[in-house]
């Protein structure tokens, strides 16, 4: 039986395209929005995804983008859904890999053969319809893919999200009865043998992260759990699956959407602060956006904070990201919420130019950045983003002291730049 998502707001429209399918002894499952629709294309394999354009919060297109961008996931064919024929929905359906194209109204015959073909076409290109195969056409089952993740107690664990030098990212699923159709990522460090003298720190840690999973911000990744599992010392975060800050930047962002998205760091950063956390690692890829537009600061540190906690990068090294790092981090010195303004200032910077003000260009593993960070001059603006240059100044100045008080004020002071 094939698999079909049908994402579609319209519950008339919803009904009668599932009756059409079902007809054809298609399993059809629904979901009336992007974020909805993302989680039914996420937890099982689907054959074609059947999405209206214009959803509530992020439309049709954004989803589609969301899958076309992750190759871990299985591609469906998609078919859009839209009222009128403008060419310009067509052209970009296309662009994103659509494979057909339906204007509503329309009939149960048509739907019905819009899937009956791209289920031909499938199968004449030797694509699976019911199970992903290997180059070598030998399936891969669920718990062959499983067996090669972590075991976190109380999860169901998905696949691989991503993966650094300290840490990974799972996507999951909780196994309680109540949430056990949720999508959350588990952030993953994995715990040195010896830590039998770093219980203190772990416990520390894990203590300052308690006070963000009671925090609910539209700015801020929800944490719902932490704790220890195994040889793992896992968050469980918030998932979200729409593109991160740096596909915003390479597209390109008018003064005005890089105004909004600042200031929605900013709040974020006030949040977090406000909990007693730094984050220590600001950067395009640590901001996603939510599903219904907004901004949202993800990856509180974790890695980072405790691997320094617990020694796991060399002594007096420095934590972060050298693009982003503000000068104490640069020489591993004390780091407070007045680090996190100066990352804000670098991404606002880069969110307007296109690029981070400071550059390697020697190759020399970031230490020609880190100079930059602590003596070069605080960057100039292009004179088109000119009216941004104060905050840029006070964002960046080498001085912790010499920065905003803190990410209120720092708030404020974007939002009334005349832009």
């Amino acid at each position: 039986m094939t698999r079909i998502v049908v994402v579609e707001d319209d519950a008339v429209v919803r009904a009668q395209v599932v009756r059409c399918l079902a007809a054809r002894g298609h399993l059809v499952v629904t979901a009336e929005n992007s974020e909805d629709g993302l989680v039914r294309v996420y937890e099982s394999q689907t054959a074609i995804l059947v999405t209206d354009i214009y959803l509530p919060g992020l439309d049709g297109f954004a989803l589609a983008e969301s899958i076309r961008r992750d190759p871990s996931v299985y591609q469906p064919d998609i078919i859009f859904m839209s009222i009128g024929e403008e060419r310009e929905l067509y052209r970009r359906a296309m662009q994103l890999g659509g494979c057909d194209f339906l204007n509503k109204p329309f009939t149960c015959k048509e739907i019905g053969d819009a899937v009956a073909t791209r289920l031909a076409n499938r199968l004449l290109l030797g694509a699976p319809t019911a199970s992903i195969r290997t180059s070598s056409q030998s399936t891969i089952t669920a718990s062959a893919v499983s067996s090669a993740l972590p075991e976190i107690e109380g999860y169901r664990i998905i696949r691989r999200l991503g993966e650094g030098h300290t840490s990974q990212v799972l996507l999951a699923s909780p196994h309680n009865e109540l949430n056990q159709h949720e999508l959350h990522a588990l952030k993953l460090l994995k715990l040195p043998r010896e830590i039998a003298g770093q219980r203190e720190a772990i416990n520390r840690f894990l203590g300052e992260y308690a006070m963000l999973a009671g925090l609910k911000h539209p700015n801020v990744a929800r944490v719902y759990a932490h704790g220890i599992s195994g040889d793992y010392l896992y968050l469980d975060m918030e998932y979200l699956p729409g593109a991160d800050l740096r596909l915003d930047i390479q597209a390109g962002m008018s003064p005005k959407i890089a105004q909004r998205r600042a200031a929605e760091m900013a709040a974020a950063l006030g949040a977090i602060h406000e909990a007693g956390i730094v984050h220590r690692d600001i950067k395009p890829a640590n901001v996603l956006m939510r599903m219904t537009g907004e901004a949202v600061l993800t990856d509180f540190g974790i890695a980072k904070n405790l691997a320094s906690q617990l020694k796991l990068t060399e002594q007096n090294m420095a934590v972060g990201t050298p693009y982003y790092m503000s000068p104490e981090q640069a020489t591993a010195g004390d780091v407070d919420a007045r680090s996190d303004l100066y990352g804000l200032g670098i991404v606002l910077f880069e969110m307007l130019t296109g690029l981070p003000p400071y550059r390697d260009n020697s190759g020399n593993s970031g230490l020609e950045v880190f100079a930059q960070h602590l003596h070069a001059p605080v960057p100039t603006l292009p004179d088109a983003f000119g009216v941004f240059q104060p905050v840029i100044s006070k964002l960046l100045a080498k001085k912790a002291h010499d920065r905003y008080a803190d990410a209120n004020e720092a708030r404020q002071a974007i939002l009334k730049v005349a832009c």
